[in-house]
């Protein structure tokens, strides 16, 4: 199984590449205390130990990023906070309202973390090619900090500086480099809403590569809900974007799913349906209209895949499609625009319905700078720990510097390490069993066969008891 998208893929030349450098959360669900997270290579681990050789220009920046964890222990929390800060720049001026405060959702399992704002950062390189660093403070009822910060060199340049002040009133400082209505926009920026946002609906220059790179090139997606990619795969296919298909038809090809097309077929929708989805575009904000009217006439198509039959291809109904390569289908369109645009794409639980070997064939397209020459980022969340390991004496698809490990601790907080922080005792050492033995935290203590006998046994003894 041989994803060979190299084949056909690759421009001559390559441009600045938005990416994720680090991102820091603090009092945010089940992360207590404040986690760091980096997308930075560490030089002992790197398997590209030389910049100046690589194809790549942010060499120093890994493309992928695993996370590691047993179940609750709070990976997809990692993973929320991303889309919340996302969702909170898109949306805090526009959709939230004045006076019902903030969205945000604390540590809940203590007594004071509740009244303690949640804190996040993020440090990302954004498509003007600059260093951005953004960080908020968010409390039940208002924006405690904002700031904004750009690296066009080795020193820091303030865009914006935001403070909650004792007086409730917020203190404000704006850099030289601040160009545009700064007066204008601060007195339209409530307590609840980011400046930032505000700052996207006056269409601000000076900040527009941060917002844009916030709610365009960081996506998130879960992977448990793969279906909605969908949508998005028939809309690109409408508009006739033939190396998009080609590319697409390649991807399934070598999946080994013995796909050989993938089309849009139209579907005349009932009457009952057209009235309900009418009914809800009635319903629904005024802004969302637009957009709702739109679902109705993509509605309308439906995804075909063709296979290899004894007589030639055969299209099949795509709801007669295994869940596997509805899956492979969507991942594989969230793959193809990440690398056309140099995207961040965080999949929470991408080994769902995917087999192992899928799974690291993706990791690899990420991997591969022929393939990734926009440098592309992929960080998930998965158990599938072949990722880590060398079977059949093969090379590990992921690095020591790619692996973080989440843990639960007993207080309810989670935490998230890197394991490269760990000390290793070879330079080759086995990682799939470090992990799997429990040297860098993240297994499941679970005893349920026990518990289960020692309960089995208290029944009997109890029913010999009332005999």
């Amino acid at each position: 199984m041989k994803l060979a998208i190299e084949l056909i893929w690759g421009s001559d030349s390559i441009s600045e590449c938005p990416m994720l450098i680090s991102f820091a959360v603090e009092n945010y669900l089940s992360m207590r205390d404040r986690q760091e997270f980096s997308m930075e290579r560490v030089h002992k681990y790197s398997a590209d130990k030389s910049p100046v050789s690589s194809p790549w220009k942010r060499a120093s920046v890994s493309t992928v990023a695993a996370i590691y964890g047993s179940n609750a222990a709070g990976k997809s929390t990692f993973i929320s906070a991303l889309a919340f800060l996302g969702d909170a720049v898109r949306n805090s001026y526009r959709r939230w309202e004045p006076d019902e405060g903030v969205p945000v959702m604390p540590f809940s399992l203590d007594s004071g973390s509740a009244e303690q704002p949640t804190n996040l950062d993020i440090e990302f390189i954004a498509e003007d090619g600059v260093e951005y660093q953004y960080s908020v403070g968010l409390s039940a009822s208002r924006v405690t900090h904002e700031h904004l910060y750009s690296y066009r060199t080795n020193r820091r340049t303030i865009l914006f500086n935001r403070e909650a002040g004792s007086a409730g009133d917020d203190e404000w400082y704006f850099g030289p480099s601040f160009r545009g209505p700064a007066t204008q926009i601060r007195d339209t920026t409530r307590d609840n809403a980011l400046f930032l946002s505000a700052a996207a609906a006056a269409d601000n220059a000076v900040t527009r590569p941060a917002y844009r790179w916030l709610t365009t090139a960081l996506r998130v997606y879960n992977a448990r809900h793969y279906e909605h990619e969908h949508s998005q795969l028939i809309r690109r296919l409408n508009e006739g974007d033939q190396r998009f298909r080609d590319m697409l038809t390649n991807f399934l090809r070598h999946a080994d799913l013995g796909v050989q097309a993938v089309s849009v077929v139209r579907e005349e929708l009932d009457s009952d349906r057209r009235s309900e989805l009418e009914r809800l575009i009635r319903t629904v904000d005024p802004d969302e209209v637009a957009s709702y009217e739109e679902a109705i006439k993509q509605s309308e198509f439906a995804l075909s895949l063709s296979h290899r039959g004894e007589h030639g291809e055969v299209a099949l109904p795509f709801e007669l499609e295994s869940d596997g390569t509805q899956a492979l289908l969507s991942f594989a369109s969230i793959a193809l625009k990440a690398l056309d645009s140099g995207a961040v794409c965080v999949v929470d639980e991408i080994d769902t319905s995917l087999h192992p070997l899928l799974v690291a064939e993706l990791v690899n397209v990420f991997s591969n700078p022929r393939v990734n020459d926009r440098q592309a980022q992929l960080i998930f969340t998965t158990h599938d720990v072949s990722l880590i390991g060398r079977g059949g004496g093969a090379a590990k698809t992921l690095e020591r510097d790619q692996v973080w490990v989440v843990e639960k601790g007993r207080d309810g907080a989670s935490s998230i390490t890197g394991i490269s922080e760990y000390r290793s005792p070879r330079k080759e050492e086995n990682l799939e069993r470090g992990y799997m033995t429990g040297r860098f935290g993240g297994l499941p203590s679970v005893s349920i066969v026990q518990e289960l006998l020692r309960a089995r046994t208290s029944s009997n003894n109890f029913d010999d008891e009332d005999q």
